[in-house]
């Protein structure tokens, strides 16, 4: 019986215009960084590769080396346990050997990453969608592939907490979720860095946007329940002060400014300006 972790959810909001920028210039990590991860969306690893390739933009290149050396320490035994050898072993794996490679290489591309740091932009985005990509293999093995799942961890969101065992489709859904999303960021990283390599914009720009489409949908499952809780959290609190009070809540600055702009409408003219 194979186990893996709960993801704990939530990415949000849509790719900015600085990840566009840091992506055409070939800070693929420092693109990801800012594009909207505030979360974790399958493997806790993520969290510290994703923060750590994200930090590494300020590091002195001492300290970027030392670091990248680390992270490419942490990633050897795993590498090593897919072929037995070393320490840990292929039944230490909870799966196919070519997941503890992915795992272990995924941490070996990270510090790779650090150590190209900004000063190498495409080596530093090569290495950064490896690393992406490992992780994406790793999310897509457990929610798309063959056999069993059973899924231990906690859900915290704030409607719902608490901590169980999943297995089927309790397992391979919130996983299904995170591996879409974290193939749609892997697909921006890689027309990102094909764009860096071909000379920048405006090449590959519509294929750029439709990535960008990509993460969006992507994260529409996570995006929409949270937007009709919000919906109903705001019909509740409106219902519960006409009940109250005999009225509906009414926001007087706001009303004050549509007035203010229709008045101006209606007669075809802007505001003066300031003096």
């Amino acid at each position: 019986m194979r186990r893996g972790g709960f993801p704990e959810g939530a990415i949000v909001g849509p790719l900015p215009a600085e990840s566009h920028r840091r992506a055409a210039q070939g800070d693929v990590s420092g693109a990801l960084r800012d594009a909207a991860i505030s979360g974790d969306t399958a493997l806790p690893a993520r969290r510290i590769i994703l923060g750590a390739m994200a930090s590494s933009q300020n590091l002195t290149p001492r300290a970027a080396l030392l670091v990248g050396l680390l992270f490419v320490a942490s990633g050897i035994f795993p590498m090593l346990a897919a072929f037995d050898i070393g320490p840990l072993r292929q039944e230490d794996i909870n799966g196919p050997p070519w997941l503890g490679f992915a795992a272990g290489g995924t941490f070996v591309a990270a510090g790779l990453a650090i150590i190209a740091g900004p000063q190498a932009p495409l080596a530093n985005g090569l290495f950064a969608v490896l690393a992406l990509a490992g992780l994406a293999s790793i999310g897509n093995w457990v929610a798309f592939g063959f056999g069993e799942r059973v899924c231990s961890g906690s859900i915290s969101l704030p409607w719902l907490w608490g901590e169980s065992d999943f297995s089927g489709l309790g397992c391979r859904i919130p996983f299904g979720i995170g591996a879409l999303i974290t193939d749609a960021f892997l697909s921006y990283m890689i027309v990102s860095l094909l764009q860096q390599a071909l000379g920048g914009p405006p090449r590959l720009a519509r294929l750029l946007k439709a990535a960008e489409r990509l993460i969006l949908a992507s994260l529409m499952p996570i995006l929409l329940p949270l937007v009709v809780v919000a919906l109903l959290g705001a019909a509740l609190g409106a219902l519960k002060t006409r009940l109250t009070t005999g009225a509906w809540p009414r926001n007087e600055e706001f009303i004050a400014r549509q007035k203010a702009k229709g008045l101006l409408g209606r007669f075809g003219r802007k505001a003066p300006p300031s003096e």
